[in-house]
């Protein structure tokens, strides 16, 4: 029991408080529950937030597990403040914003820091423009956590089989 305890309390750290994201000069890195993806600002042509920060690549799309979207309560409670003084890329043509880019949301947070660093970079001239379809972004699996899950699903099926 104290194993199946175990890993149980090593499957919660990684999908409660191991995700995020983490911005550097070079690179978004978002660390998920099963992998670390890391895009380079050259590699970014989109920032969403329909459902969580999603980043999107000319190849690939990377949601962040640990920017969610807002649940209704924050989209029913949102104000002014929540949408003025955003990234101008946060806004489309009519200049509203989706619940997700709302400042008080966890989604909307993280979007605006990636958001206003990449147009610093941009307008800095420190990013070169059409080189996205060539930009690698790398993916790392945590190989640990992958066999955790597998080893806990394994155990718990013998045990509450039984």
């Amino acid at each position: 029991m104290v194993v199946i305890a175990a890993l149980f309390a090593a499957i919660g750290w990684a999908v409660l408080w191991r995700p995020a994201v983490t911005l550097d000069e070079q690179s978004i890195v978002v660390r998920n529950v099963f992998r670390t993806v890391t895009v380079p600002w050259a590699a970014l042509i989109h920032v969403d937030t329909k459902y969580a920060l999603t980043l999107v690549t000319p190849h690939q799309k990377v949601t962040a597990l640990a920017a969610p979207a807002p649940g209704r309560h924050v989209v029913m409670w949102a104000n002014r403040e929540d949408v003025t003084g955003l990234p101008e890329r946060t806004y489309d043509a009519v200049r509203s914003v989706r619940p997700g880019d709302l400042a008080r949301s966890h989604s909307g947070q993280a979007a605006i820091l990636v958001r206003r660093r990449w147009e610093d970079l941009v307008e800095s001239g420190r990013l070169d423009a059409g080189v996205a379809a060539s930009t690698p972004v790398t993916t790392v699996l945590h190989v640990p956590t992958i066999v955790g899950a597998v080893l806990l699903a394994g155990v718990a099926l013998v045990v509450f089989v039984r």
